[in-house]
């Protein structure tokens, strides 16, 4: 359910981003994106990724859920002051021009209704996915139909700032009221909880801002080293890396709570639902990098129209990453379950280093394609640090590619395929279609997929 929700977010995702950058331009696409991202990255420390430990504790305790709830509440609210003064700063010491100033901080003060906010763990610890799949289409729906009106009328970006800071309100307060409803006992803060949140949490908390600045700070490097309209071109393709982000998150956002309460005390489960996991990463992450490295230059037209086709080059690049984003995902849960947040705090260290020099090295020589390029290669250094903890760990070897192996062998046939139909003089249209069609006839060939596996989708 999450992720035919996700699909249509998606579609609607792609329409009001090509909008928004035909509305502002390359350029000025490229400072909305840079403002995007200062308020990703210092926005993080309103919960420093405690939500992971919170959903970890009420996950085995159930009936500590509202003392944990109540912590994080409390955390958010001790950390909001701060970091709107810190994102505010960094609005006025980036700025390019007024418009990025003025629009940057309205973002800014109305930063507390930007994120889905502590209360959505009440629907993920009940693999309750109906209301935030709903809340999530409605703040899509809203922020769609803003930059079309904004895009017809000729708007500009202040008032594009104004639109999204009223759609994130609206969202914002239907899932507080929606959860306040489902929770059996109101949120408590806790003191002691906040203590043990703050304790366990941190370095994960550590980790995963270092994480957002190995994910973000490559287009803050484009935009200050190579100007505005790279950036702008960079921040296109990046996007739409960004918006496939909804394959790992809808999967783990159900399977994470299952991870938790099943290790240690049913290690069986656990190892299967892990394994399912990568299955699934493989299965959407394999097939989305076969039709990326083909179909890019036709997707970014159709997206962005011709003003971006310089960024198609990159699209591929990032698809590779994202094969990799994906298992990284499922590699953060299993640390944190497992008790190696402070490995993975290590782990995110080197990346961001790795990631900031060598995007300072091959920005000025190769512009947003270098970016791209580190990116690729900073999840992968990632991955493979995170997969060698977890197997040591475990006490296991590194498990047969089973029908990982096999979904890989299927996409390289799948992009064989695509490029064939691309030299034919095949459009966008029919490549999409002979996707859809050849992808999943490959996966039940070669038996990646099985007649079990579409029993348990369609039974469920």
């Amino acid at each position: 359910m999450q992720v035919g929700v996700r699909i249509v977010n998606l579609a609607l995702g792609v329409v009001a981003t090509a909008l928004l950058a035909r509305t502002l331009g390359s350029a000025g696409y490229g400072q909305w994106s840079a403002a995007i991202a200062v308020i990703a990255l210092v926005g993080y420390f309103a919960s420093f990724g405690m939500e992971t430990v919170a959903i970890r504790e009420a996950a085995r305790e159930p009936e500590t859920e509202h003392e944990w709830l109540g912590a994080l509440m409390l955390l958010r609210l001790y950390m909001l002051l701060p970091v709107v003064a810190l994102s505010a700063l960094a609005i006025v010491l980036l700025h390019h021009s007024h418009e990025m100033l003025v629009a940057g901080l309205i973002l800014v003060v109305t930063m507390p209704f930007n994120g889905v906010g502590a209360l959505q763990i009440i629907f993920q610890l009940r693999i309750n996915n109906l209301v935030p799949m709903l809340v999530l289409t409605l703040r899509s729906v809203l922020w769609t139909a803003a930059v079309l009106i904004i895009y017809l009328s000729g708007g500009h970006m202040i008032v594009l700032a104004i639109a999204l800071t009223g759609t994130n309100a609206v969202g914002s307060l239907v899932q507080a009221t929606a959860a306040l409803r489902a929770a059996p006992r109101r949120p408590r803060p806790s003191r002691a909880r906040l203590g043990m949140l703050l304790r366990h949490g941190l370095p994960i908390g550590i980790s995963g801002v270092l994480v957002i600045a190995y994910a973000r700070i490559d287009q803050l490097i484009v935009f200050t080293i190579s100007g505005s309209r790279p950036a702008g071109l960079y921040s296109s393709v990046y996007n739409v890396l960004d918006q496939a982000h909804f394959v790992p998150i809808s999967m783990l956002t159900t399977l994470a709570p299952i991870l938790a309460a099943a290790w240690p005390t049913d290690p069986e489960r656990f190892f299967r639902t892990a394994r399912l996991s990568a299955e699934v990463m493989a299965v959407a992450s394999f097939g989305a990098l076969a039709f990326a490295s083909v179909a890019a230059t036709p997707l970014i037209r159709l997206f962005y129209g011709h003003d971006f086709l310089a960024a198609a080059a990159a699209l591929p690049i990032l698809g590779g990453a994202f094969v990799f984003i994906c298992f990284g995902y499922l590699n953060d849960n299993l640390l944190v379950v497992l008790g190696l947040q402070r490995r993975r705090l290590v782990i995110s260290l080197v990346a961001l280093v790795i990631n900031v020099v060598g995007n300072l090295i091959l920005v000025p020589i190769d512009g947003f394609m270098g970016a791209a390029w580190m990116t690729f290669a900073t999840e992968a250094i990632v991955v493979v640090a995170s997969l060698w903890l977890i197997l040591r760990e475990l006490e296991m070897p590194l498990p047969p590619p089973g029908r990982v192996g096999r979904t890989f062998i299927a996409a390289i046939v799948l992009a064989g395929c695509l490029d064939g139909a691309r030299l034919l003089g095949a459009p966008l249209a029919v490549l999409t279609a002979l996707a859809c069609l050849l992808y999943p006839a490959l996966l039940f060939g070669l038996r990646a997929l099985g007649p079990a596996d579409v029993r348990i989708l369609l039974g469920r």
